[in-house]
This record gives structure tokens, sequence and C-alpha cells, in this order.
């Protein structure tokens, strides 16, 4: 597991995708011990580390507030795949979802959903119209 431990954010953030590695030469979190850059250091990172856990999904009280999405971090993308890339790191095992996440973020950040609902996501080109309201042509 200590092999794919760095490419992945105690909270869940898959680092390779995170904007901080290009933006802040950042080496993630668990190498610089939650201080990206000048910003403060991660209270989440802090949270896990004073629990003993190597992921937030290893305590009793995931998911908890600690992985709100935050209104100044929702353009970076990977804040939004915490919990998910967290339930599949618990449910498939680190080194079953490393294999596969590079994939999955893919579809995060490119995919189209087919139809509303349950469906599959597709790297299928892109309907820009796909979301507009439809005109109710009686």
């Amino acid at each position: 597991m200590s092999m794919y431990l760095n490419d992945h954010a105690p909270c869940g953030i898959y680092c390779k995708r995170c904007p901080g590695v290009k933006a802040f030469n950042c080496q993630g979190c668990r190498q610089n011990e939650g201080q990206i850059s000048k910003f403060p250091v991660c209270k989440t990172y802090e949270c896990v580390m004073s629990k003993g856990h190597k992921f937030c999904h290893e305590c009793d009280e995931f998911p908890c507030e600690m992985l709100q999405p935050i209104v100044n971090f929702e353009i970076f993308t990977p804040h939004n795949s915490k919990v998910y890339n967290s339930l599949m790191i618990k449910k498939l095992g680190l080194v079953k979802w490393n294999q596969i996440c590079e994939e999955k973020s893919d579809l995060y950040y490119k995919g189209k959903k087919i139809q509303y609902g349950g469906d599959p996501l597709t790297l299928e080109k892109k309907d820009r119209d796909f979301y507009k309201k439809k005109e109710n042509k009686e």
C-alpha cells in the first residue's frame, strides 16, 4: 500500500489531478505534512494524522464536515471528488483503486452522462446542448 500512498491525499484527492501540483510545485500533502505553498496547514490532514489514520474513511466520523466542498475551492475540481475517492479506496483498497483512478478521473474531468440518473459515464464527445432547456413544442 505504501507505494501508492503518496499519490492520494488523506481526504481522498488524487494528487496527480490536483492543480496545486503545477501551480505551487506541490509534491503532495503527505510529503509536505499538510503544508502546501504559503497556505495554512490543511486541517483535514491534521485531523487524519492526529487520529493515526491514513485516510478519512478509516474514521468512525466519516464522512464529516471536513470533507464538505469549500466555496472558494470549487474551481479546484479534485475537491469535489474527495468523498467518492475515499469511498472507492475503502471499497476496493488502495492498490486496486490506484489501478483505475486515472481512468475514473478522466471520466470525472472529461466524461459525459448519457442520460439523467444512474447511467454510466462515457468518454464520447460531449454534446454542448445536452443540458440546455428543451423548448416545449406544442
